[in-house]
């Protein structure tokens, strides 16, 4: 009998994948009796979240801190690209830092293009806006989905558009 043997090569960028599609900021199960309990650091290594009463744990590990930036998930700039080439991603200062957006802000319903809008550059995957120029990408989910895409990694904006698809009113 003849057949063929698949190997499935675990993609090195697996934890990325899973940093985009968490939902930080949740309490932690395992310390919910202590405050300040919300995971907001996530493990490349084991490719999990996690909250600063969990460190021990993975203390020589490589991991990132995640903020809130205007209600949206951030990561320092500073952390992300020694891991991840972020060049050409939007950049936005906080608190004298600079940090990406791990995913595209969503658009309101009722937004039209502003008149910069339609001077300017925008986001190669979404769409949205992007003030600095030689910037493409609005978030880190946004380059690697126009720059590495895979079968494996969908990105969902919060509206009902996939981010690898071109925006309605783009040519």
């Amino acid at each position: 009998m003849v057949g063929c043997k698949f190997y499935i090569k675990k993609n090195n960028t697996d934890w990325l994948n899973t940093l985009l599609h968490q939902e930080f900021f949740s309490s932690c199960y395992h310390h919910q009796e202590f405050g300040k309990n919300e995971k907001n650091l996530f493990c490349i290594d084991c490719n999990v979240e996690f909250c600063k009463h969990c460190i021990t744990a993975h203390c020589v590990h490589r991991r990132l801190q995640i903020f809130k930036y205007v209600y949206h998930d951030v990561v320092r700039l500073q952390e992300i690209q020694k891991h991840l080439d972020c060049s050409k991603i939007q950049t936005y200062k906080i608190n004298g830092e600079k940090a990406v957006h791990l995913n595209p802000r969503p658009r309101s319903k009722d937004t039209k293009p502003s008149t910069k809008s339609k001077c300017a550059a925008s986001c190669e995957a979404c769409g949205r806006y992007i003030q600095d120029h030689p910037n493409c990408f609005c978030s880190i989910a946004c380059k690697v989905i126009n720059e590495h895409p895979t079968p494996f990694l969908i990105i969902y904006s919060h509206s009902s558009q996939r981010i690898n698809e071109k925006p309605k009113n783009a040519a």
